[in-house]
């Protein structure tokens, strides 16, 4: 049941809202939390624009290895906000640009070559692609296909590593396919690269914009929804995050078909990493929003707190690389275990719903 200062202050009877936890303290520090991650998330995307555009007036060893660990490093936010997804929000409405963001899994042969297929992808038909634009590539992302991906940090990472072709290691592109004279169509793939990165800053402005305190925007509306309603977005998005895509999309499947091609990150053998970042982002909204001090449960959040930090201790645990640690007969069971233990926090978190009288239907 909710606590009863939150009918208070639905029926606006007031408490101090600043001593006790109540659904609107709960939502307000969801929107902070949203606003913050997005932001971390365009700051981080803008060093990387800037080393890419370096890397690419000065391909070379170092500065390619640069513009990676500017990847690297942007991926850490934007893993950390997929929990905000899975509520028809800002980032996956219909007019959201997650497709455009994050899609996977990508079919390299849509971008560039491939071994065995020197001259395949966007990057070498300059017949039909005369132009490599913002428009032509965001038009072509998962134009009839869903792999048929154009746009986003998974089409960075494809042309910044290249293929993984090792069983050790990540892609392994040379500089020199951006140096003009040795790389084919080398200017094209420059341009694609900084397209595509301008893209990424774009769609993570728009969701900086919706979120950012005091507008006439998304976030607003959010905090004058009924507030039932938004506690069952915000619960709905670490249901779906902890027991449907993170541990059945990017861990489950991954594991029950042992192919490389079903990790999230493949081409930079970041996939560890990935799972961290997204499981991260639901213990965030545990941690900012209070939401678990709404019920009198104590045993159930009790249970939910310590299989967070469970699953954490799990996750940090995985073998690495996850394209070889799902093939390892040693390292699998570890792997579904804690898809299981994801899979039994999300149910214990449509009980908390249950308790706040706004059940998940998951």
């Amino acid at each position: 049941m909710l606590k009863r200062s939150i009918l208070l202050i639905s029926l606006g009877l007031g408490i101090n809202a600043s001593a006790a936890t109540t659904a609107q303290s709960v939502i307000e520090g969801y929107s902070n939390l949203v606003h913050k991650t997005y932001t971390e998330s365009l700051d981080k995307a803008i060093t990387l624009q800037e080393d890419v555009e370096f890397f690419i007036s000065n391909p070379a060893v170092m500065t390619l290895e640069m513009a990676r660990e500017s990847w690297r490093q942007a991926r850490a936010p934007y893993g950390q906000s997929e929990v905000f997804r899975f509520y028809n929000g800002p980032i996956d409405s219909d007019e959201g640009p997650e497709g455009l963001l994050n899609a996977w899994p990508l079919d390299e042969a849509y971008i560039d070559y491939v071994e065995g297929a020197p001259n395949a992808g966007i990057v070498n038909n300059v017949a039909d692609y005369p132009v490599i634009s913002k428009e032509i590539l965001s038009s072509l992302n998962e134009l009839n296909g869903e792999k048929n991906i154009s746009t986003g940090y998974h089409a960075i990472e494809f042309l910044l590593w290249g293929q993984d072709l090792s069983v050790d290691g990540a892609g392994e592109r040379p500089h020199t396919d951006y140096i003009v004279g040795l790389g084919k169509n080398a200017q094209r793939r420059a341009k694609y690269l900084s397209t595509a990165t301008e893209l990424l800053i774009d769609h993570l402005t728009e969701l900086v914009d919706a979120w950012a305190p005091n507008k006439e925007n998304y976030r607003a509306a959010f905090e004058a929804k009924d507030q039932k309603e938004a506690l069952n977005n915000i619960l709905s998005g670490m249901i779906y995050m902890s027991g449907d895509e993170l541990s059945g999309e990017r861990m489950f499947v991954a594991w029950e078909t042992q192919g490389q091609e079903d990790e999230h990150s493949c081409f930079s053998d970041m996939t560890h990493m990935d799972i961290q970042w997204n499981f991260w982002g639901v213990a965030n909204v545990l941690k900012a929003t209070g939401i678990l001090n709404l019920t009198d449960n104590t045993i159930l959040t009790t249970t939910i707190n310590n299989r967070v930090t469970k699953i954490n201790k799990m996750l940090a645990g995985l073998p690495v690389p996850f394209d070889q640690a799902i093939l390892d007969e040693n390292a699998r069971p570890q792997i579904l275990a804690s898809i299981e233990e994801m899979e039994q926090l999300a149910i214990e978190l449509v009980e908390i719903s249950e308790e706040l009288e706004t059940p998940v239907q998951w």
